[in-house]
């Protein structure tokens, strides 16, 4: 008879399934390459169904909630930019009451939502349907009410996302947005094949730009939380379709550290913002080499000429940034259109440190919940 020791785990069902990370949070923001990878695997056949619909109708709308509508405002811009099609970006709760009356059965809404059961976003969809519009959907959950209610609808296959802070499913939001719109682009004949194949090309690499991101600013990320653990107040600025990151950015910062943060539109901080910038104020600019980059330099000098902490994300390379910053983040070059979902990764991982400096619970953040079902 064998005699062995008995070993007692004392790891709960939770902490077991964190995989070795300390939060769900990291967790999912290290799951980002194989949720895109994921994401990337949509059925052709329904993407082309959406493009369809969304080509059919006279006036187009983006709806969402929070972190969604983030996803929504930069989809705005990938729509145009790829597509041409002008789509209207808006914020679920506002959404009747700002565009109720011109809601009709020439009008597509493209409905966001990572649950499939956000409030807000269902009662649109029902007043949607009233006004006879086409209703279309991005969701992550198979069976939710929104995919049950939508004429079609895409899911996004980003897996579980426990952390109440959207990371894996913003990202793999964005690379829905970006198929869409590729289809929309062909369907519209508004994209050469070559550049087809360029950005196509440039969606297969994103998984593993993500991971290169990861891996170099990991513990920059979590140098610069130490660092800043104690400002009181942040600025997060974009231009172009980086607004959104901006936004997004600063959303994540609130959630789960409770750091008061302001985004806005760089080109937007002179209009009154900027008279709260003194000596040693942070200010995170999300600035990529791309067709708004001069401009977003010389919101930079603005910034730095009032004495502001300069917190740069730019690509790597870019010595005149350099010079201009505080702190520069170096970024792999790629083409605009895909640096919402690399420039997002630093600004996720910063928003992590600062809870975890802090000595918060990033996976539960007060008065939050992972699905809003109240209106």
């Amino acid at each position: 008879m064998v005699s062995r020791k008995t070993l007692h785990l004392t790891w709960s069902v939770e902490e077991a399934t964190k995989g070795g990370y300390s939060h769900f949070m990291l967790k999912e923001i290290f799951e980002q390459p194989q949720s895109l990878r994921y994401a990337l695997n949509l059925q052709q056949f329904y993407v082309n169904v959406l493009a369809e619909l969304l080509d059919r109708a006279r006036t187009s709308y983006l709806v969402g909630s929070g972190t969604s509508y983030h996803s929504c405002l930069a989809g705005s811009y990938i729509f145009s930019n790829l597509a041409a099609l002008p789509t209207v970006p808006c914020i679920a709760s506002e959404f009747i009451q700002q565009y109720g009356r011109s809601i009709n059965v020439d009008s597509a809404v493209l409905f966001v939502t990572q649950s499939g059961e956000t409030a807000d976003v269902l009662k649109c969809a029902e007043y949607a349907r009233s006004r006879a519009a086409t209703v279309l959907a991005i969701t992550n959950v198979l069976g939710s009410t929104i995919t049950r209610v939508a004429r079609a609808y895409l899911l996004q296959q980003s897996g579980p996302e426990i952390g109440v802070a959207a990371t894996k499913t913003y990202t793999a939001q964005l690379i829905v947005h970006l198929q869409l719109a590729l289809a929309l682009a062909k369907r519209r004949g508004k994209l050469s094949q070559s550049e087809m194949d360029n950005i196509k090309d440039g969606l297969k690499r994103m998984p593993e730009i993500i991971e290169y991101v990861l891996n170099k600013h990991k513990s920059t990320m979590e140098f610069l939380a130490e660092r800043y653990m104690d400002k009181k107040h942040f600025f997060f600025l974009g231009r172009g379709i980086n607004t959104a990151t901006a936004y997004e950015g600063r959303l994540k910062l609130l959630e789960v550290s409770y750091t008061p943060a302001t985004a806005l539109a760089a080109g937007e901080s002179k209009h009154g913002p900027i008279a709260l910038i003194e000596k040693g104020f942070p200010v995170i600019f999300i600035a990529p080499r791309d067709s708004t980059r001069s401009l977003i330099i010389g919101n930079i000098m603005e910034m730095k000429a009032r004495g502001a902490e300069i917190i740069t994300l730019g690509e790597e390379g870019d010595d005149e940034l350099r010079k201009l910053s505080d702190c520069f983040i170096p970024m792999p070059p790629m083409d605009e259109i895909f640096t919402p979902i690399a420039y997002i990764i630093p600004l996720q991982l910063f928003a992590y440190y600062m809870a975890v400096k802090k000595g918060l619970d990033p996976d539960k953040p007060r008065n939050l919940a992972k699905s809003v079902t109240v209106l």
